[in-house]
């Protein structure tokens, strides 16, 4: 099920148990998921195939589906009954928002086959999330983007209440180990270029 802002912030709330906000205002958690939201690791496996093989052309614009272009694909014989099979990264690279061709490239993609990209599309904060491990990560970012923030608070406003700041450290830490598990959950695979 995908989660947009506003139900990550729901579930926040109930995992702050700060529904009424006693603790945070709704700004300050809003401003604590944007900041997970914006992570390098917030992203969505994506496809994209709306680019044709010219073997008279040697770029193409990144399209605006995808943001990391990691590997390229082309169908063996072009036909929607094939699997697409992966191209040598030796083949292309990315410059800037541009796909090159290297030279002896049409001597291996043939011309008017559609190239099938993969690679990875940055998830903002309009967008929902669909992948439930990339929504714990988000939502528990946010956590210790709070813990940091009630550190913050409790520093600087020398409040005294009747946690600790070794209490609020503790707590952030076990958050960041969450974090770090659901970090190593995720997809890794680097861009080729």
């Amino acid at each position: 099920m995908s989660q947009s802002l506003a139900n990550l912030l729901v579930t926040l709330n109930v995992r702050l148990g700060d529904t009424n906000n006693f603790t945070f205002t709704s700004d300050e958690k809003t401003e604590a998921l944007n900041e997970a939201f914006n992570d390098d690791l917030v992203v969505a496996d994506v496809w994209d195939s709306s680019l044709t093989f010219d073997t008279s052309t040697y770029q193409y614009a990144r399209p605006a589906t995808i943001d990391r272009i990691q590997d390229i694909y082309i169908k063996p014989s072009n036909a929607s009954d094939t699997d697409p099979q992966k191209i040598s990264a030796d083949l292309w690279e990315v410059v800037g928002d541009n796909i090159h061709f290297k030279n002896g490239a049409n001597l291996h993609i043939p011309d008017n086959y559609v190239l099938y990209l993969r690679g990875k599309s940055k998830y903002t904060t309009s967008d929902s999330i669909v992948e439930t491990n990339v929504q714990e990560y988000v939502l528990n970012l946010a956590l210790v983007n709070c813990f940091k923030l009630l550190l913050t608070k409790k520093n600087m406003s020398f409040l005294k209440t009747d946690i600790t700041v070794s209490e609020i450290v503790t707590s952030k830490r076990e958050i960041e180990r969450e974090i770090a598990k659901y970090r190593q959950r995720l997809p890794r695979a680097f861009e080729a270029a």
